[in-house]
């Protein structure tokens, strides 16, 4: 199998890579210019640098051989009469230096050793025969070879630095789009307008229609939903009225089933109930849990364990969510707890009962709107499995989530998720 078509070499090849957009534009502008100086600074080093050295050293051994055979010029050719050196003495990052000792021991059979090291500008050999010469490391090196790489990486830097500034700006409108995408998923109308490259304009101006049709559709659900709920509560209103006034065995029954269709109507406007005037903000959510157990449960005794906790939060939308998972707890079980959890970057309100609870192959449908999991039996207490879903709108505007699972007391445990920061971060 190829590298291309096995799923797991090519995941194990991205985690090498960087995760962010900037980080991986930066690499792929980074990786070039750092490849072309690293082989232009060879080039230059093996091609220029060590031949220019070779040939200097060349033209030095005539005038070494010269001072070797009359010692008396030595003066003349600013070379030293000095004690030879005890060993080989060259660093190994010294590229010249290495050059220089081969192309001499390739002219002089008898030289023993040479040292750059003890001074940095002079050369000191020494000869078999005890004669130690010293010369200018001038005179067989080009001079200041350095500013060339100098230049180059200096040239290189600030290249990449203007790039990177470039590059950043134009990362800066995705990054725009996607905090408005984020805020958007979070039922918020953060403001956006499209610019950048002509690419991301047009993903820009793409994303602002979707949103567009996206509200006029919820808009639509919404005065559809309230529309058809209001229209029908005067003829329940009327039917209710008829039957309190009706002596007949089955009027009791028809009250019931009225009962149940005036649940239903207020869920679906509970369901559609706009919550623009719900601001978001800082409060201790142990009082405002209670307060939403005592609504959902007057009288029964529910306490909320916890310690006391401060976060970002919309509070009429959390209490309609804690309403909702109280109710739906002590629908279905007998025994209700209700704690408040903080970490470190989230807080966990978890309602937990001791009913039968929710498989875990039917909890994900269990969130969606009008999943109903009991739809086998006549829906006499207007459940029309809006409860779950709403709880999951509410996470989701907070940049929370809802997660369903087992309780330890035997029934569901549900954990509604929410991040303290207002940006909805984790």
């Amino acid at each position: 199998m190829s590298i291309s078509n096995d799923p797991f070499r090519r995941a194990a090849s991205r985690r090498w890579l960087p995760r962010s957009f900037y980080a991986r534009a930066a690499l792929i502008l980074i990786l070039p210019v750092v490849t072309l100086q690293l082989a232009v600074a060879v080039m230059f080093l093996q091609r220029h640098y060590e031949d220019v050295t070779v040939q200097m050293t060349s033209n030095m051994s005539r005038e070494i051989e010269l001072v070797r055979a009359r010692p008396d010029l030595a003066s003349e050719l600013q070379i030293s009469l000095v004690d030879p050196p005890e060993a080989m003495r060259v660093r190994a990052w010294d590229l010249s230096g290495r050059a220089m000792r081969e192309e001499l021991m390739q002219r002089f059979p008898d030289l023993l050793s040479v040292d750059t090291v003890s001074s940095d500008k002079a050369v000191v050999l020494g000869f078999g025969d005890g004669v130690g010469l010293q010369f200018a490391r001038s005179d067989v090196s080009a001079a200041n070879p350095h500013q060339l790489l100098v230049l180059m990486m200096a040239t290189a830097l600030i290249m990449t630095a203007v790039s990177a500034l470039f590059m950043r700006g134009q990362i800066r409108p995705i990054r725009r789009l996607a905090r408005a995408a984020q805020a958007f998923g979070r039922g918020q109308a953060a403001d956006f307008r499209p610019s950048g490259a002509t690419e991301v304009r047009a993903a820009g101006m793409a994303f602002l229609e979707m949103r567009a049709r996206i509200e006029r559709h919820i808009e639509q659900r919404t005065l559809l939903l309230s529309g058809v709920s209001h229209d029908l509560r005067t003829p329940l209103t009327r039917m209710k009225l008829e039957l309190s006034m009706m002596d007949a065995p089955e009027a009791s029954a028809l009250a019931d089933d009225v009962t149940a269709m005036e649940r239903i109507i207020d869920t679906f406007l509970e369901f559609a109930r706009e919550s623009s005037n719900d601001e978001r903000k800082n409060a201790d959510l142990l009082p405002l849990v209670q307060a939403a157990v005592d609504m959902a449960a007057p009288g029964q005794g529910i306490t909320v364990d916890g310690a006391p906790v401060q976060a970002d939060v919309y509070p009429d939308g959390l209490q309609r969510a804690v309403t909702n998972l109280v109710k739906n707890a002590l629908r279905y079980g007998n025994r209700v707890q209700v704690s408040v959890q903080a970490g470190t970057s989230v807080v966990v309100i978890i309602v937990e009962d001791d009913g039968p609870g929710i498989p875990e192959s039917d909890r994900e449908e269990a969130m969606r709107p009008f999943a109903r999991l009991d739809n086998a039996r006549s829906n006499t207490a207007g459940n029309v499995g809006l409860g779950l879903s709403i709880v999951r709108d509410v996470a989701r505007a907070h940049g929370g989530a809802l997660r369903l699972g087992k309780s330890d007391m035997g029934g569901l445990k549900a954990e509604l998720v929410l991040p303290q920061s207002r940006d909805g971060k984790w």
